[in-house]
C-alpha cells in the first residue's frame, strides 16, 4: 500500500485515510466505467495543507457526458468514499479531457500542476515529464536588519547550503524568488507567513532544461 507521506506529507492522515485506500476505491470505480480516464486529487490536500477543509476530487471522463451521467457518477464515487471521508467534506467534480484542455477553462491549469492520478499514483506533472512548483516571489521589506539575518540562516542556514529551503527541495531563482515544490506550498507559505514576509505565490509547471551552461 502506498505511503501518504511521499506526496502530500499528513494531510490525508487528517481524513483517518491514507494514499492507499483512496486508490483502492478509485480503482473499483474507474473498473466499473470505462469511460472514467482518470481520478485525480488535487487542492490543499496535495499542496500539503496541514488541515485541508475537504478532499478535492476531479473525475476525467474520456468523451463528454451529459450532465445527468456526470452527477450520477460524482454521487456514485460519494457514496464509495462515505465510509472513510464524511461527504460534506468532499469536494467531486467531473469533466471530459476535451473540457481539461479547453483554454476557456479556467481550471485546467491547476488541475495540471496540482493533480494527482490515482490510476498511474503520480502526479500529473511528472506524467507529462514535467514537474510543478510553487514560485514564491516575496520581500524582506520592513523587517530589521538582525531578523533578515535570521531569516536568511533559517532559509538557507549558516552555510548558505541548508536550512529550509534545501529541506524542502526548493530552489533558489532570484534574490527574493524561491520555487518549492507544489507539494510543500502550505509549508513554505506558512514559514514565511512565521517570519511577517509580505509575498506573492503563483503554481509553475516546469519542463526539462533545453539549454544551460556549465
Amino acid at each position: 500500500m502506498t505511503s501518504t507521506t511521499s506526496i502530500m506529507g499528513s494531510s490525508l492522515s487528517h481524513f483517518s485515510i491514507n494514499l492507499g485506500q483512496l486508490l483502492e476505491i478509485a480503482r473499483d470505480f474507474i473498473k466499473d466505467h470505462p469511460e472514467v480516464f482518470d481520478v485525480v486529487l488535487y487542492g490543499s490536500a496535495v499542496l500539503g495543507k496541514e488541515q485541508p477543509n475537504d478532499l478535492d476530487l476531479m473525475i476525467l471522463t474520456r468523451e463528454r457526458l451529459s450532465p445527468l451521467k456526470l452527477r450520477d457518477m460524482i454521487l456514485e464515487l460519494k457514496r464509495k468514499l462515505s465510509p472513510i471521508v464524511p461527504r460534506e467534506k468532499l469536494d467531486i467534480r467531473a469533466a471530459s479531457l476535451e473540457e481539461l484542455f479547453d483554454p476557456n477553462n479556467l481550471a485546467s491549469l491547476g488541475i495540471v500542476v496540482e493533480g494527482y492520478s490515482l490510476t498511474k499514483e503520480k502526479p500529473l506533472a511528472e506524467l507529462m515529464n514535467g514537474k510543478a512548483y510553487t514560485l514564491f516571489r516575496f520581500t524582506l521589506e520592513g523587517l530589521e536588519r538582525k531578523d533578515r539575518v535570521r531569516f536568511q540562516y533559517s532559509l538557507k542556514g549558516r552555510d548558505m547550503k541548508s536550512g529550509l529551503l534545501k529541506e524542502l527541495g526548493g530552489e533558489q531563482w532570484g534574490a527574493w524568488i524561491v520555487v518549492i515544490p507544489v507539494q510543500h506550498t502550505y509549508r513554505f507559505r506558512e514559514f514565511l507567513e512565521l517570519w511577517n514576509v509580505k509575498y506573492e505565490a503563483f503554481t509553475i509547471l516546469k519542463g526539462a532544461d533545453l539549454f544551460y551552461k556549465v
